[in-house]
């Protein structure tokens, strides 16, 4: 088989269907193991209809959402730290990541708890010294912050298309443009990745589809996760006070309203055009059509963006640009990892629920353990799909 028209092909020890971050880093994970892999790509190598797209994430390790995350993203960190350090492209900026609330919301508490707990570096900083080392941000008297002097700014499309590159120089081969329509077992163990006038086979498949993933395990994975559509926009600031908003004097950030409501921040980087990336986490959030929810940010949406960060950020001005994402949320906003009941030979990522680009070198790794090896050495307990079914049960009774 060919990398850009295949027909009926040779068997594959592993298929990976769908080439986000996730599928791309647990292709190249695959890779470099000698085995002969595919990856299998609806679009093309950048597009913007999963959830991998774009300029910038985060990457924190003081992590709010608690500390079963910590093995992965342990394995996350150094996986960047490796991309990064093995490219001329940049992966990864050491920004520092300030998050900011009351003394007692989620976000502050249970950052800290997490980084006390994992023995991560990070400091606690009240509103004067918020201000004094963050000019670009104005806080009330009461607030405070954990500084997390190692977190990173990633670049999204650099770090999706250096591993599919790697992917390939390590023996992969990648099909772009190629819709799987279905997963079916064959003979001996095997199965057959299929599409319109095209099916190869294969041993295992890893299944990394983000919001598609319901189609493939209708009666396993479907009934778990929903797609949602949230936007995503970029702001200028003031020209007076630019010098305060970009990398070096303005790190990544996490805001906890007073109302609830969770606010996350990127800087401008020098090199790329556009400006401050902001957004809601936990606000507008509306379920979508996979294929065709991808409207724009509404002039109210992005107003009631405005409003809320505006106390935070004085400089950021009221015109901004917006696009929209995919959030494949769970119920408990965690991940969904696992090898399939459904369909033998299949293990998958999804759900990432918003905060899963972070993790990408780290559940890739996980993901071509469970093909070739059928368990993972990075503890997944908290994250596969029968902690739902236990919720179900706790909740009738």
């Amino acid at each position: 088989m060919g990398t850009t028209d295949p027909d009926v092909g040779p068997t594959y020890d592993v298929v990976v269907v769908g080439l986000g971050i996730m599928g791309a880093s647990a292709l190249y994970h695959l890779a470099r193991t000698g085995l002969k892999v595919l990856g299998v790509e609806a679009h093309g190598p950048l597009n913007v209809l999963g959830s991998s797209h774009g300029q910038s994430r985060i990457f924190r390790r003081a992590y709010w959402e608690g500390e079963q995350y910590l093995p992965l993203l342990e394995r996350s960190y150094a996986g960047w730290m490796e991309l990064d350090g093995a490219t001329h492209d940049t992966i990864a900026v050491r920004t520092g990541g300030l998050f900011v609330g009351s003394p007692d919301s989620k976000l502050v508490q249970g950052s800290r708890d997490t980084a006390v707990r994992g023995g991560i570096d990070h400091e606690y900083l009240d509103a004067g010294e918020i201000t004094a080392r963050f000019p670009a941000f104005r806080v009330a008297d009461d607030a405070v912050a954990i500084y997390e002097p190692d977190a990173l700014m990633l670049f999204a499309d650099h770090a999706r298309l250096n591993y599919l590159s790697r992917a390939g120089a390590a023996g992969a081969e990648i099909v772009y443009g190629r819709t799987v329509r279905a997963l079916e077992p064959a003979s001996g163990g095997a199965l057959t990745v299929r599409g319109a006038g095209w099916e190869v086979g294969c041993g295992t498949v890893v299944l990394a589809v983000g919001g598609w993933i319901g189609r493939f395990l209708p009666g396993e994975i479907a009934p778990l996760v929903t797609p949602m559509r949230i936007p995503v926009y970029e702001f200028d600031v003031a020209e007076s006070v630019e010098r305060d908003h970009l990398p070096g004097r303005f790190p990544v950030f996490l805001y906890e309203h007073t109302d609830g409501a969770l606010v996350y921040g990127l800087p401008k980087w020098q090199m790329v055009d556009g400006g401050l990336k902001l957004g809601f986490h936990n606000r507008q959030l509306s379920p979508m059509d996979i294929d065709s929810g991808r409207r724009p940010p509404a002039d109210a949406e992005r107003l009631e963006l405005w409003q809320t960060i505006r106390p935070l950020l004085p400089g950021v001005r009221s015109t901004g640009r917006g696009t929209s994402c995919v959030y494949t949320m769970s119920r408990d906003e965690s991940f969904l990892i696992g090898r399939s009941r459904e369909l033998p030979g299949v293990v998958y990522a999804s759900a990432c629920s918003g905060h899963g680009f972070k993790f990408a070198p780290g559940i890739g790794e996980v993901l071509a353990q469970l093909a070739t090896e059928g368990r993972s050495t990075v503890d997944i307990s908290a994250f596969g799909p029968e902690r739902m079914a236990s919720a179900d049960a706790v909740q009738r009774n």
